[in-house]
């Protein structure tokens, strides 16, 4: 047993060595291992592209709701579905676009960037069944252009609008003060409406101060004498829907005696509706009547006029 000892003196030194050797070369392995095992790391999750691309999607709808969008206008535009997408699809789309403000601001940008006159029709057709601050601002874009397809096609939109009506109505008298083209009027004085009550008393919205009627009769009055003769037709009825009193007499009279059979026409059906006293109608319908060079279906419907307006006289008491 003896002869063992040394071996085992030698044999504790050796294990004693490696206890104080092996915690730093056991770190220093581990440590390798560890860094060699551990993968790259990953960039932070909220990164710029991340919040860019958050950006640039934000307000888009879904993916099941864009190609709803997409299949109906697809169908809409087709030549091979010109016959049978019909009201349903365009009344579809303007569904989606009221309720996904995406899908507006979608149609307005291609309408801008569109050549297709036919599809910017189609566009215009869309748009005019929706009352959006958006749309007001393409219409009144369109109706300052210099081009005069452009100046109808912000008056068509206009025209169905009524969303601020102050706003739309001043933009429709500076087209027809400014305006010479006979197609731009026509357009400017169809998107012209006549004074109404409004829904509330006093609502600001559809409040027509004195001068403003008293400067579109005027305007009206001045486009009665228009060298075409569709654009007299229509400012005949117009001034009957805003004059009230007997103070266009005068231009109901000129437009009686028109040479253009149109204007008579139109002027005999509008005397009817103006504020002009019946006593007064009727005597420029008699003379009318009376005029043997007048054709027999004017003198007709000159007598139709006053035999209506006979008629409501007699349902008013003591009269």
């Amino acid at each position: 047993m003896k002869k063992f000892l040394p071996l085992l003196a030698l044999l504790l030194l050796a294990l004693l060595a490696i206890v104080f050797m092996s915690p730093g070369q056991d770190a220093e392995g581990v440590s390798s291992t560890q860094l060699a095992q551990t993968p790259a790391a990953k960039p932070a999750s909220n990164s710029l592209a991340q919040f860019t691309s958050l950006w640039s999607n934000a307000g888009s709808p879904g993916t099941e709701a864009t190609d709803t969008f997409d299949q109906l206008w697809a169908r809409l535009i087709s030549p091979a579905d010109q016959n049978s997408a019909g009201d349903d699809t365009q009344d579809q789309l303007r569904k989606l676009m009221q309720e996904q403000p995406y899908y507006l601001k979608r149609i307005i940008s291609l309408y801008q960037k569109e050549a297709s006159p036919q599809i910017k029709e189609t566009i215009r057709n869309l748009l005019s069944g929706i009352r959006s601050p958006e749309v007001f601002a393409l219409s009144r874009q369109l109706a300052s252009s210099n081009e005069s397809e452009q100046r109808i096609a912000g008056l068509i939109l206009l025209r169905d609008l009524n969303i601020y009506p102050q706003e739309e109505r001043q933009l429709i008298r500076l087209s027809l003060n400014n305006e010479q083209q006979a197609a731009v009027i026509l357009q400017a004085l169809a998107a012209l409406k006549p004074p109404t009550p409004p829904a509330v008393p006093d609502a600001p919205a559809n409040r027509i101060d004195a001068q403003t009627t008293k400067d579109i009769i005027s305007q009206l009055q001045s486009l009665t004498r228009n060298t075409d003769p569709a654009v007299r037709s229509l400012s005949v009825l117009q001034l009957a829907q805003w004059d009230k009193n007997d103070s266009s007499l005068n231009y109901f009279s000129a437009a009686l005696n028109d040479p253009v059979a149109s204007v008579r026409q139109t002027a005999i059906f509008a005397l009817a509706q103006s504020g002009t006293s019946a006593d007064a109608v009727k005597q420029l319908l008699d003379k009318l009547i009376s005029n043997a060079g007048e054709t027999a279906q004017l003198k007709a419907s000159a007598q139709q006029v006053m035999d209506a307006l006979k008629a409501d006289r007699e349902k008013i008491p003591g009269v």
